[in-house]
């Protein structure tokens, strides 16, 4: 890939991305439904069920309907994330059938490369998860806000089977403190789960670890990345050269921590 990635293939990892991770949870799914890839997350929260256009929309509201019956017939509720660049007919269908503003994600890519990926933190100690001990640490990062430990040691132990996949993880004084995803598919590595804990941020731990996931995309031949940011995060990315191309406008019919 020597020109930067199309929006086209950033949205295709990212549907790649969200395929994967449904297939993680031991509840989880993921369907292709009319246009839309539809995500069961199996978890009963709102925001971690996602319905993303894959496909061409000629009937929006139609279409709407297709994702909204699929949910309902799960008894779950679920978020839209709608490219703003493509699918703003979808946004207004969605609207009228009374969906939420949630917020924007904006879609960033990193093109080309550096030469030279920042290096972390002298303090932390960087380690590419492979181990049983290894992924218990990995989700032991967001134990300070986070209780579903065993979940989600399920979850890492079979991403680190899935090909393409990497797992990263900083360790300070021995104790788990940020960790970060990569996904790669052809000469594109995508950057998730970039967590880092309450009680260490602002140390520059986050910038580590999503240089971790870039470095491992190069290690196999990516030549970009892509990342979907929160709002607050964006600072953070623009800092390591990653550029804002296109926003995910994320609506939901409940309150993104709600219920099922």
């Amino acid at each position: 890939m020597t020109s930067a990635p199309s929006l086209d293939e950033m949205h295709a990892l990212y549907c790649l991305a969200l395929g994967r991770v449904a297939a993680l949870g031991p509840e989880g799914c993921a369907e292709r439904v009319g246009p839309w890839l539809c995500i069961d997350a199996g978890l009963g929260i709102s925001k971690f069920n996602v319905a993303a256009v894959v496909d061409s929309v000629t009937r929006p509201r139609s279409a709407l309907r297709e994702a909204m019956d699929w949910f309902e017939a799960r008894g779950i509720n679920a978020r839209l994330d709608l490219r703003g660049s493509a699918d703003g007919a979808i946004l207004a269908a969605a609207m009228v059938e009374g969906f939420n503003f949630w917020g924007r994600e904006p879609a960033m890519v990193l093109h080309p490369l550096p030469r030279e990926l920042r290096p972390p933190p002298p303090e932390l100690t960087m380690v590419e998860v492979r181990t049983d001990a290894e992924i218990d640490h990995y989700c032991a990062t967001d134990r300070e806000e986070f209780g579903d430990q065993d979940f989600q040691v399920a979850m890492a132990a079979r991403a680190a089977e899935i090909p393409g996949v990497s797992m990263h993880l900083a360790l300070l004084d021995g104790r788990p403190v940020a960790r970060s995803m990569g996904i790669v598919s052809g000469a594109l590595a995508g950057v998730y789960n970039v967590y880092v804990a309450p009680s260490e941020r602002g140390r520059g731990f986050g910038k580590a670890l999503t240089s971790a996931a870039v470095a491992a995309g190069v290690a196999v031949g990516a030549t970009a990345a892509c990342l979907e940011s929160t709002e607050l995060a964006f600072p953070l990315y623009e800092s390591l050269g990653f550029r804002r191309v296109d926003d995910y406008i994320v609506v939901g019919t409940e309150d993104p921590v709600g219920g099922r």
